[in-house]
């Protein structure tokens, strides 16, 4: 177990106004909405928010551990700022924001957790190595169009499908094309599910790529919340 305890942003400067509120009608649209010099946020849930400060998408919420009142409770925030901020100072205020109205207090963690391991299937790999270049992927619900991508980036792309993260054995180096289809209801699934929407993920990597997802446990980075109030300090 490694464990490093730090206080959220206790050097970073603030925000020029900062304003919280409850949000008024849960079950709406959550949004984020940043621009030069402003961020609002509505029906935004407190493991999103903490999700968004420290840069962890939200895909990615297994990367933090905390109360259930993290995922049930949504709160407004409108802020401003220097309009030539950069983004990462931002999430820091965002940071500091959080330790200032909340008490926020958090500590990285590497825990043994679920997790996917990309192998080669047993007939081996169907896409081969091609030359070198600027990388680019595109595509939509169920469709990857990968352009010089490495297995590592992959990797990265499953773990956002799959819920879970994702750690490349293939041992496959250099950069790949190829395009792979799958139903998106099926994207949840687990390696033995099967659907007559269409093919899960799972079963897509292996028939298109030759490539497999193999549950099993291993070390995970995570967030852990040791402290956070109930209701922030007055605005």
């Amino acid at each position: 177990l490694s464990v490093v305890s730090f206080a959220a942003g206790a050097q970073t400067p603030g925000f020029e106004v900062a304003s919280i509120k409850p949000t008024r009608s849960a079950g709406g649209v959550s949004s984020i909405r940043p621009s030069p010099g402003r961020v609002s946020m509505e029906n935004v849930s407190l493991k999103k928010l903490i999700l968004n400060a420290y840069g962890i998408p939200d895909d990615q919420g297994y990367a933090l551990a905390g109360p259930g009142r993290l995922t049930t409770e949504s709160i407004d925030i409108e802020a401003t700022f220097p309009a030539d901020t950069p983004l990462p100072q931002v999430r820091q205020m965002i940071q500091a924001l959080l330790a200032e109205r909340f008490k926020l207090a958090l500590h990285r963690e590497t825990r043994q957790l679920p997790i996917y391991t990309l192998v080669v299937s047993k007939n081996g790999p169907k896409i081969h190595a091609v030359e070198d270049g600027p990388p680019r992927t595109s595509g939509g619900p169920g469709r990857l169009e990968a352009t010089r991508i490495t297995m590592q980036k992959l990797a990265d792309l499953l773990s956002r499908q799959a819920g879970l993260p994702v750690v490349d054995s293939t041992g496959l180096k250099g950069v790949f094309d190829f395009t792979l289809t799958w139903s998106p209801d099926e994207a949840a699934a687990t390696p033995t599910d099967s659907g007559a929407a269409g093919p899960s993920i799972f079963t897509a990597l292996q028939e298109q790529l030759g490539l497999k997802l193999e549950s099993g446990r291993g070390p995970v980075d995570i967030l852990v919340v040791d402290h956070m109030e109930k209701v922030p300090t007055g605005n």
